[in-house]
């Protein structure tokens, strides 16, 4: 047959009145079976009737027919059904564990209906099934709000997995958040970020943690005996204090034997994931130096605890002056906080920029510091807050708006964060960082692969010729314009 003659009879199979009554009066009264008799002669009958093909498609998956309904629904999509249809493909494929293809039809539907959190989430959750971890981390972006604390578990997965700890740590920390109670899945998470940024302070607070939550539980992961040698070697003085022979232990026979007498109440466990210290956008500046966790009158030292050694509950609980006085530091605030933010200390590093606020609340760098400390430990509210505090302070500053822009992208839903771009890039036309992140924007996320090429050329144009980004910049304009 010609492709003159196929298209003729489409049309004729679109101009022929198909009665679908009987087929739909036994759906009704739940005689699937004959339905589907009745939908298969049909189809013979009008082998190119997209309505035959879809009411045999939604029959098929009532039976629970999975396999052969995306197969009657695939049929109905070649033949011009509308984009509607790509989503009950999806459905299907998805039920018949055909993960690739459900991925491809979600995809397809998502295009001409963005607005679907529901298919969003499971086209998200399927591309990280699929390995796709970079696209899944941009199609949960989208739907942020609308995942649940099992869903903001696998997305800090994805960022761990990426190596974007301060990411991967406040979605861990979200996912605590939505749970109905303390989740030891999401506290391992977390455990497993500190282990990466080498936060020797808070992965012991983390273990003892999850023990005291749900004892026995990191016998369960691959982190059993790592978690043990580090408690062993953290924790031997106390230890061998209390009589304990370590060496054949367990992790949870250790954490059982620490716990007992190792949590007080300024060391309660839950404060390493609570949100963090919040400010006011109150006119006094001294207000905002605040923590949310209650300050003790006095906080007591053992010889081994320096200043860098604080665990983070312990922090947040301890009055600010007693802390900065154990630090023993005799060179500017300013500068003591950026040495500790290069060794990762990130809680004392927020301590000497409030210092430093103390003495000064209109420095500038001051608060872009406590921003890059407060993102470190995964207080993204509250590095907004700071690094905006910065931006007012001193509004041409290209390094603070393109701080804030790193955490606005975790903080404003997608068209927001694409204005705040786009406002950036009118006060600094020329910052190869903010063109960057616009073209990649337009390229990945918004799916306008012109604007993308302007915005590629324009970098290549303000970079250095031989600088990393020009050369990438090239790579992804050969992508777009290939045929």
């Amino acid at each position: 047959m010609s492709v003159d003659e196929d298209v003729l009879q489409v049309q004729l199979a679109s101009e022929v009145a198909i009665d679908l009554d009987p087929a739909i009066a036994k759906r009704i009264e739940g005689d699937t079976k004959g339905a589907i008799e009745i939908l298969n002669a049909l189809a013979d009958q009008h082998p190119h009737s997209v309505e035959v093909l879809v009411q045999l498609g939604r029959t098929l998956m009532e039976a629970r027919e999975f396999p052969l309904a995306a197969f009657r629904f695939e049929e109905a999509l070649s033949k011009g059904a509308n984009t509607h249809i790509a989503k009950e493909a999806a459905e299907a494929h998805y039920l018949s564990s055909d993960f690739e293809s459900a991925t491809e039809r979600y995809g397809e539907y998502l295009k001409s209906e963005p607005s679907d959190p529901d298919s969003q989430v499971r086209y998200a959750r399927l591309l990280a099934r699929l390995g796709r971890t970079t696209e899944s981390i941009n199609a949960f972006v989208k739907v942020g709000d609308q995942a649940s604390a099992d869903d903001c578990r696998l997305i800090g997965n994805l960022f761990l997995a990426k190596k974007l700890l301060p990411q991967s740590k406040h979605w861990f920390k979200e996912s605590l958040r939505r749970s109905d109670g303390t989740s030891a899945e999401s506290l391992y998470g977390l455990l497993r970020v500190s282990i990466a940024e080498q936060n020797d302070a808070e992965t012991e607070t983390l273990i003892l943690a999850i023990e005291k939550f749900k004892s026995g539980f990191l016998e369960t992961t691959d982190l059993a005996n790592y978690c043990a040698d580090f408690m062993r070697r953290r924790r031997l003085t106390d230890l061998i204090s209390r009589g304990i022979d370590a060496r054949s232990m367990s992790i949870k026979e250790l954490a059982a034997g620490l716990i007992a007498g190792s949590f007080s109440p300024s060391q309660n466990p839950e404060m390493i994931v609570s949100p963090g210290p919040k400010f006011s956008r109150s006119d006094d500046q001294e207000d905002r130096i605040t923590t949310s966790a209650p300050v003790e009158k006095e906080i007591q030292f053992t010889p081994d605890q320096s200043g860098e050694n604080i665990s983070l509950a312990a922090a947040f609980s301890s009055p600010i002056e007693k802390i900065n006085e154990v630090s023993g530091a005799s060179e500017s605030p300013i500068e003591l906080a950026r040495v500790a933010l290069i060794d990762s200390k990130y809680t004392l590093a927020l301590m000497h920029a409030r210092d430093a606020l103390k003495d000064d609340s209109r420095n500038s760098s001051a608060w872009a510091l406590c921003s890059q400390a407060h993102f470190q430990l995964g207080e993204i509210d509250a590095a907004e807050m700071t690094i905006l505090e910065a931006i007012r302070h001193q509004p041409m500053d290209n390094e603070f708006r393109i701080e804030y822009l790193r955490i606005a992208r975790e903080t404003l839903p997608s068209d927001r964060y694409l204005q705040e771009l786009e406002k950036a890039r009118e006060i600094f036309p020329d910052s190869v960082e903010i063109l960057w992140e616009l073209a990649r924007r337009y390229h990945l996320i918004e799916k306008m692969p012109v604007t993308a090429s302007i915005l590629y050329r324009k970098v290549i144009e303000v970079a250095t010729e031989d600088s990393s980004i020009a050369k990438q910049a090239k790579i992804e304009l050969i992508k777009i314009e290939k045929p």
